[in-house]
């Protein structure tokens, strides 16, 4: 199963980027659907654009009227994208703090806890006069969360380039973990006696959840 969620996350932010219509269901906050085509959502989106069938004239849909989004690609890959809150805690006071307004994460994960993802393409560029490639790594951001709730927090960044970008991975997520998992001491106490690397982190995490059940 954890080999599957990696090979689904590769396609997913393969597709990313691409200006494309593809198959989706709209989950809307009234409690209706919208059935037809759409573009993937990245995490700061204010609208959606949506047409009920390839001939129809593009529309443009507030994502606060949005629950969530199921995808399904050409090839049959499904993909959910769902509008939550993001918490983080402020680098030099600690101090934890969520987000006015809702962002939209891929749900990679969805039993007991939810795990979501964020996806920054990057921007390296190979200048053919220089003889350089210059530019910023591509990363992707992971947040979890109770399944329940309508937040997911800040867990760990990972470079599409292998590197640890975000050095104190282990110790972030176990802080980070004690505050989205208040009321379930298994659940934290899993997680801090683990050693998380960020090349097998999220591997480790849906372990430990998998095994760690709270209700």
């Amino acid at each position: 199963m954890k080999k599957i969620i990696l090979i689904a996350i590769a396609v997913l932010f393969s597709t990313i980027g691409h200006a494309k219509f593809i198959k989706a269901i709209l989950y809307m906050e009234d409690g209706t659907k919208k059935a037809g085509l759409a573009e993937l959502v990245e995490s700061g989106d204010s609208k959606v654009v949506f047409k009920t069938d390839e001939k129809a004239k593009k529309e443009k849909i507030a994502s606060a009227e949005i629950k969530k989004i199921e995808f399904t690609d050409d090839d049959k890959n499904e993909f959910l994208a769902e509008r939550l809150y993001l918490t983080s805690a402020n680098a030099f006071t600690g101090k934890f703090s969520k987000s006015k307004e809702k962002k939209w994460f891929y749900i990679i994960y969805d039993r007991d806890i939810k795990v979501g993802c964020v996806d920054f393409a990057g921007t390296m560029q190979y200048n053919p006069s220089k003889g350089k490639t210059s530019g910023q790594f591509g990363d992707t951001t992971y947040y979890f969360g109770k399944k329940k709730g309508d937040e997911l927090y800040f867990g760990f960044l990972k470079s599409s380039a292998g590197i640890a970008v975000h050095t104190q991975t282990g110790s972030n997520i176990k802080k980070m973990s004690k505050e989205a998992f208040a009321g379930c001491p298994k659940l934290i106490t899993a997680i801090e006696k683990e050693d998380f690397k960020t090349k097998t982190a999220l591997e480790q995490l849906i372990g430990i959840f998998e095994r760690n059940k709270c209700k």
